[in-house]
């Protein structure tokens, strides 16, 4: 019996009927979008763990563990320390403003002009991208499991994710998450453990591995930094982290949630590297860095346990694509459709706006996978580019109310460009162009909004503070309708 198929074949079977379950409930943009608010902690951290543990953090660690070591590590887990900071420090400001999307941010504090770039930038240049990613990451699972070409392999998972969120959204998505990420845990864990046994123990894996593969500073000063610098800031502006603060029941189960979510991810990214690290000792040198955690784990695994956490696997690379697709398909359908082309939309317009935005989202990213098949580097330039254009400008939204709507937009477009020139130019000194677009970003934004007034369409605030003391809404309307019959 082929193990790795029945598993494939009932997880697609299994996600069906999920999809079908609630395609049924779904009866307004905000059931498809944000699960009506309604998300509880587990859902929440689920959902985080599986999208942030999907084709990057487990198949690209493992790649990069083979290529690089642990020092790999060292570079990215910034994303877990800042995602931690962005939900103890503005968690409960992002709770409060109750945002659909980060653009949302944008124009309610610098008016409606000044939404549309950000909601460009995030569905364009990270959203559809990041769909690629995972396309690349579902096919190297797929050929591992089933021989099939790697490109036939894309296409096939292509189709299956869009099938899935176009029927089911969030709702769907977050309750699959969080099953995933229990398995994905035990996956990685058990897959580390196994592999560790396989390879002769831990005496063995460290006299046969080189010493720097082991060293968690093996990367020159200048590599490390620009790692760090890409895996940090941009997680202060990760939209799928703003909407599942959003989407959660209460104020503290979101902070609560997401950062729970976050620990689980820097721990297994622990286990998933040093995997990495282990195949080198078993499979040849030149193994593509994407096919490295899948082919270790036919080698190591009986197929009737490894079916099993492979297929957890493709189901958690599959929901990080669905949730990648929805949170751009918001930014397409709210932030420009309802706000510049039918602000009179009905739900049901809204709905049919956002599935649609969903299925050119993914044909643009499978066209990503197909031109770039290297996890890491679409992860990498996506991240940096919306970093580059987004934090600044989202951090003095939160914090400095003397900026203006002409500081911000001036910011995000010189920073995008110079952003672009800088690599153009063959990134100087050897720095990644996030680096100095996070400082143009800053010195422009401060700059002109110093020489500039503020707009009449602004709210004149500074988010974090005029919201510090405020109850959660949802409390707010819950106390309202207890007290409503004691009131008659």
């Amino acid at each position: 019996m082929n193990w790795w198929i029945v598993w494939l074949v009932l997880f697609i079977a299994g996600i069906t009927a999920v999809s079908i379950y609630y395609s049924r409930k779904i009866e307004s943009a905000d059931d498809y979008v944000m699960a009506d608010f309604s998300l509880g902690f587990f859902p929440i951290a689920g959902s985080i763990i599986a999208t942030a543990l999907g084709a990057a953090a487990v198949i690209g660690a493992a790649g990069k563990g083979f290529t690089m070591g642990m020092s790999y590590f060292t570079g990215s887990i910034p994303y877990v320390f800042v995602s931690i900071i962005l939900a103890l420090v503005l968690g409960k400001t992002i709770r409060k403003l109750k945002l659909y999307t980060i653009p949302d941010l944008f124009v309610r504090r610098f008016g409606k002009t000044t939404g549309l770039i950000p909601a460009l930038v995030i569905s364009l240049l990270y959203m559809t991208p990041t769909f690629g990613m995972q396309i690349v990451g579902m096919g190297s699972i797929l050929t591992t499991i089933v021989g099939m070409p790697l490109t036939w392999a894309m296409i096939f998972g292509f189709v299956v994710c869009v099938l899935f969120t176009l029927m089911g959204g969030l709702p769907s998505v977050a309750w699959t998450d969080a099953v995933q990420s229990i398995l994905i845990l035990l996956g990685v864990i058990v897959l580390f453990f196994m592999g560790l046994n396989y390879v002769g123990g831990m005496n063995t894996l460290i006299q046969e591995t080189p010493s720097e593969f082991l060293s968690f500073f093996s990367l020159n000063k200048t590599e490390l930094f620009n790692y760090m610098v890409i895996f940090g800031p941009f997680y202060l502006v990760w939209q799928t982290t703003w909407q599942r603060f959003s989407a959660a029941k209460t104020e503290k189960i979101a902070v609560r949630a997401v950062t729970v979510g976050y620990i689980v991810c820097g721990l297994i990214g622990l286990f998933a590297i040093p995997i990495g690290i282990m195949a080198r000792l078993v499979l040849s040198a030149g193994t593509p860095e994407d096919l490295v955690y899948t082919q270790f784990m036919t080698l190591v695994a009986h197929p009737a346990i490894g079916g099993l956490f492979m297929v957890s696997l493709f189901a958690a690379v599959l929901t990080g694509a669905t949730s990648f697709l929805l949170s751009g398909a918001t930014n397409i359908s709210n932030d420009i459709y309802r706000k510049w082309i039918a602000p009179n939309a009905t739900d049901k317009q809204a709905l049919n706006i956002s599935r649609i935005s969903v299925a050119v989202m993914a044909l643009i990213g499978l066209g990503v996978a197909l031109f770039i098949k290297n996890i890491i580097v679409i992860y990498t330039y996506a991240l940096s580019l919306t970093a580059v254009s987004l934090v600044m400008p989202v951090m003095a939204a939160m914090f400095w109310k003397r900026a203006t709507k002409i500081g911000v937009q001036a910011s995000i477009i010189i920073s995008l460009i110079f952003a672009f020139s800088w690599n153009f130019a063959g990134r100087p000194f050897g720095l990644h162009e996030i680096v100095p677009g996070l400082v143009v970003s800053f010195v422009v934004l401060v700059v002109v909004s110093l020489f500039t007034k503020h707009s009449k369409d602004e709210d004149i605030t500074a988010y974090y503070f005029a919201m510090k003391d405020m109850e959660d809404p949802v409390l707010a309307i819950n106390v309202a309708t207890d007290a409503t019959p004691s009131a008659k």
